[in-house]
């Protein structure tokens, strides 16, 4: 099956004026559950299901034991595990503390076998559903926005205007509604919001 992907407005910090880029993003079509994985892992080899699930759970723990030693998990053939770690917007070597250090998200950068081993396999087409357009739906908001404080740390309504494809009112609405199930913290004015993962949501930890 092809892994289907649709282009989307690349957010700009330049304002206006500047002419639209896109990049492509992969199309979610469903989250793939420990059960799923279980079950086809136990099709090709001769481990019972309860054994396979023993040693995922033993792997997941294994990963929080390690990352929290400092240390990277290198696992041949998928890539290593690793903390990038969150600091004060203002931090200062000489004041600022060691309980101002968060982790901001478990990075993974992938084995070239296994990139090797995508590219060789991958085929792409394009998508016919347009899962940016103004009829997202909650889970799909959340998955943008999973994907966006990925790599951003602030967001602003009109570049969620242009990640999800919404007018500036249906923006407004849906900021205020993740801001009412405390999913995001408006950390600025109330004329002039700027937006952050609430504690729990989005990658903060």
């Amino acid at each position: 099956m092809p892994i289907l992907f649709d282009f989307y407005v690349s957010p700009s910090d330049s304002g206006k004026g500047e002419k639209e880029k896109y990049h492509a993003r992969v199309v979610r079509s469903h989250t793939v559950q420990i059960d799923d994985i279980v079950n086809n892992i136990s099709k090709r080899c001769t481990l019972s299901k309860g054994d396979i699930r023993a040693v995922l759970d033993e792997l997941g723990d294994e990963l929080v034991y390690n990352l929290c030693e400092g240390d990277r998990v290198y696992l041949p053939g998928i890539g290593y595990f690793y903390l990038s770690l969150s600091t004060p917007k203002e931090a200062d070597p000489k004041t600022t503390r060691s309980q101002s250090i968060g982790i901001k998200a478990v990075e993974f950068r992938a084995d070239s076998i296994l990139k090797n081993s995508l590219e060789s396999h991958a085929r792409f087409e394009r998508s016919d559903i347009k899962v940016h357009s103004s009829r997202l739906d909650s889970y799909e908001i959340d998955t943008l926005l999973e994907d966006y404080f990925h790599k951003n740390e602030f967001l602003t309504r009109i570049k969620f205007e242009k990640l999800c494809g919404f007018t500036k009112t249906t923006a407004q609405r849906h900021l205020q509604r993740l801001v009412d199930e405390s999913k995001l913290v408006n950390v600025n004015t109330r004329h002039n919001p700027i937006y952050k993962p609430a504690k729990g949501f989005y990658g903060n930890v």
